[in-house]
């Protein structure tokens, strides 16, 4: 059906602006949209691959049923459109009009780009002795898995694509040496990134012939940070005793710098403590430290106060412990000999990912023997912000002229069609080792699709309804993934899957959208608005104008000598600067005026007349550049769209905040997973999502300002950001780029051209 009855007006959905899709969407999971006919309940149906009707439950009546099952060629639309609770309905007069692009509903693109598929190799391996011992189990390899399993002196880089078996082929090359070439185990060493890889490779090693569990044991398999600690502790026990260690620098940061007089609501401490890190791994001293910003100004100050408390105080914290080691091995030459001969053959699992520090580390260890194997993928390297280097694996045949460099191509995890995409795409980034993935899994019907909501709240929407039909079909809930470029775009999908009671695992360490500081200066506003004695909201009105908490106190005092309100309180403050006052007088009246507004007005009024556009400025100066103030402050418009009063925006966003903070609290359970990029890495799953697959999310704005400076590498990095989520996808692979995001016009990702291109071009 094409047309509805909502709050006593005829909507007809062919000639509705487009991005009030939503907002309807949302009035019929509530009950709110009926029939025109019998006035039975109407449910919006939202799409990937169909455009948007409403559902009748049962159209027996027959004009229900004509109207059901007939398209309708001419609708009655509006040609002097007014608003009514927040829409734009129509008058009641007929034309025949073109919906605009945006009010269309723009067609889905499959993205076919089939690679020719390539059987494997044969092997040559037939009458091997370790290929027969593994004969009747469920270990097999490819030719060059083998190659890399069996070159085990001297260095080797083995170049593994996503998907390849790589983690297969470094335990394989282990358990060859220690149980066909006799090599002891206790010269052996695997060394990885995270306790959970870690942990990954110690169960595989037992699955080989002739790995027992005491040997699986004592093979050393260890993180960087868990085996240079050991050393450490072994020659500097007191110095480097697991007491002394701090686990989480956030705190001792976050300390140091509001002495220094650093608002935690106003300063980006995640980001100084991330910067902090990036410098220490790169070997860069506090008086070393050039700045680029006022930001990074400040962040150099508390690096320096930091050292400083550490050294007092006798801490230390995980990059310590990689300086730590660096330097005990090069001071002391007989102890670097010795562990030179203990790790005679050391591998390093995920190289791409390795910084300065761990590198110099492992050229030290290696020098000797040159038994040096590195596993990884220039592709997949992503974590630039902790200092991670790729130049390491790209470059690793000049520190090691003699290495031999396999490349496995074969991935067992994703089809045809999405291998084929994910390489169009990664094949455009200039600073690369060759290489191309080549699907070894057969499924059909499997093609990529990238689809186009109107913002993020109607992306959302779209998702919920496609997991919900697929989770129909019988499909593991823990089988779909949603994935996204920051924690910001999870917002609004985070919001329907609680209102769809879809279960789902989010990492929410952060706060939620709605305790962000700049969230909570807009929002006090609307809060006074409403509750002129609003006490919580009060502070965060100051900090918003730019006043110090003291004045809350001052505030309250006001109150109850002039026996006036705490909104009425303001414009008496003293000691305010000429620019406040000025703002201090007007507040009363604009805020009552707020609730006189519809929501998305109230606060573009907040932004403009009170002033909330200098404390976006401020932010966006020396808040976290993946996480801007401003792109909060546009989401929370966005979501103010969907609703009709400040009332029922406030009730809305106060009933979320206690629901996402009691899912926090649940026992985990099986759920879609929400996940960053980052956090996505080495997992896989039947069915993914990409959301927000448009330029300025992805690739973020960082990386195309850094571009207009001429530095490619940050555009780089995003292009390998998009590269990793897409194969995470085992089945099916979904792209959104919506028209509009966090309420500016977007356009889709400029990674993705060339897919369509060649697309078109078919």
């Amino acid at each position: 059906m094409h047309t509805a009855r909502y709050m006593n007006q005829t909507i007809t959905i062919n000639t509705l602006e487009r991005s009030e899709w939503n907002k309807l969407y949302l009035a019929s999971k509530q009950g709110k949209l009926t029939c025109i006919h019998c006035e039975v309940p109407l449910r919006m149906a939202l799409s990937i691959h169909e455009k948007p009707s409403f559902i009748h439950p049962d159209p027996i009546d027959e004009a229900c049923y004509t109207e059901t099952n007939s398209t309708m060629s001419v609708q009655k639309v509006q040609s002097q459109p007014r608003e009514f609770s927040g829409f734009r309905l129509p008058t009641n007069s007929q034309i025949e009009k073109e919906p605009t692009k945006e009010t269309k509903w723009k067609e889905p693109e499959p993205l076919v780009v089939r690679h020719r598929f390539q059987e494997p190799k044969p092997l040559n391996s037939q009458f091997d002795p370790y290929r027969r011992s593994l004969e009747g189990t469920s270990l097999s390899f490819n030719e060059e898995q083998w190659r890399s399993i069996k070159k085990t002196d001297g260095p080797l880089l083995i170049l593994a694509g996503a998907g390849s078996g790589k983690t297969r082929v470094i335990t394989a090359r282990a358990a060859y040496m220690i149980t066909e070439l006799g090599i002891p185990l206790n010269r052996i060493a695997l060394v990885t990134f995270t306790s959970k890889a870690a942990q990954e490779m110690k169960e595989r090693m037992l699955l080989y012939p002739g790995i027992t569990k005491e040997m699986g044991e004592r093979l050393l398999i260890r993180t960087f940070h868990s085996l240079f600690l050991q050393m450490l502790k072994h020659h500097q026990s007191e110095q480097w005793h697991h007491s002394r260690l701090i686990q989480s620098p956030h705190y001792l940061v976050k300390q140091i710098g509001m002495t220094l007089g650093l608002d935690e609501n106003e300063f980006a401490y995640d980001s100084a403590v991330t910067q902090i890190s990036f410098w220490k791994n790169h070997m860069i001293a506090p008086e070393q430290v050039k700045t680029k910003t006022a930001f990074e100004e400040k962040v150099k100050t508390l690096y320096q106060e930091y050292e400083q408390q550490k050294q007092v105080q006798h801490y230390y914290d995980f990059d310590d412990i990689l300086l730590g080691c660096l330097a005990l091995l090069q001071e002391n030459p007989a102890l670097l000999e010795k562990y030179q001969e203990r790790f005679s053959y050391l591998s390093v699992d995920e190289f791409q990912d390795i910084n300065l520090l761990q590198f110099e580390i492992v050229r030290l260890l290696s020098q000797k023997n040159d038994n040096l194997c590195v596993v990884g993928d220039d592709d997949q390297s992503i974590y630039a912000f902790r200092g991670s280097d790729p130049s390491f694996i790209q470059s690793f045949q000049s520190y090691y002229p003699s290495a031999m460099i396999v490349t496995l191509e074969d991935n067992y995890r994703s089809t045809h069609e999405i291998i084929g995409t994910a390489n169009t795409v990664i094949q455009k980034n200039q600073q690369r080792l060759s290489k191309t993935l080549r699907a070894q899994v057969t499924k059909v019907d499997n093609t990529p699709t990238i689809f186009y909501p109107y913002n993020e709240e109607e992306e959302a929407s779209i998702i919920v309804e496609e997991i919900t039909s697929t989770l129909a079909t019988g499909q593991s809930i823990e089988q779909i993934a949603v994935l996204f470029r920051t924690s910001a775009g999870a917002r609004a999908l985070t919001e329907r899957l609680i209102e769809a009671d879809i279960p789902f695992q989010l990492d929410q360490t952060a706060g939620t959208f709605y305790d962000k500081p700049i969230v909570q200066k807009a929002l006090a506003f609307l809060r006074l608005a409403l509750y002129e004695d609003h006490d919580e909201a009060a502070p965060y009105a100051l900090q918003a104008l730019f006043l110090k908490q003291d004045k809350h106190l001052e505030l309250i005092a006001i109150k109850q000598k002039r026996a006036c309100t705490l909104l009425e309180a303001f414009p008496f403050l003293t000691g305010t600067q000429p620019f406040q006052r000025k703002k201090l007088q007007q507040l009363p009246r604009l805020c009552k005026n707020l609730t006189t507004l519809s929501p998305i007005q109230a606060l573009e009024s907040i932004e403009q007349d009170i002033g909330f556009k200098d404390t976006l400025k401020k932010q966006a100066q020396e808040g976290n550049q993946l996480d801007k103030g401003s792109d909060s402050f546009r989401q929370l418009k966005a979501l103010a769209r969907q609703h009709d009063t400040v009332a029922s925006f406030l009730h809305y966003i106060d009933c979320m905040t206690v629901k996402i903070k009691d899912h926090k609290y649940r026992p985990r359970s099986p759920g879609v997973q929400l996940l960053t990029i980052h956090r996505a890495k080495g997992l896989e799953f039947e069915h993914v999502f990409i959301i927000g697959c448009v330029d300025r999310s992805l690739p973020h704005d960082y990386a195309l300002d850094a571009l207009k400076e001429g530095d490619e590498a940050p555009l780089q990095e995003e292009r390998r950001l998009l590269y990793v989520a897409m194969t995470r996808a085992k089945s099916r692979l979904y792209l959104s780029s919506p028209l509009y995001y966090f309420e500016n016009r977007s356009f889709t990702s400029r990674f993705l051209l060339p897919v369509l291109k060649n697309r078109s071009q078919s």
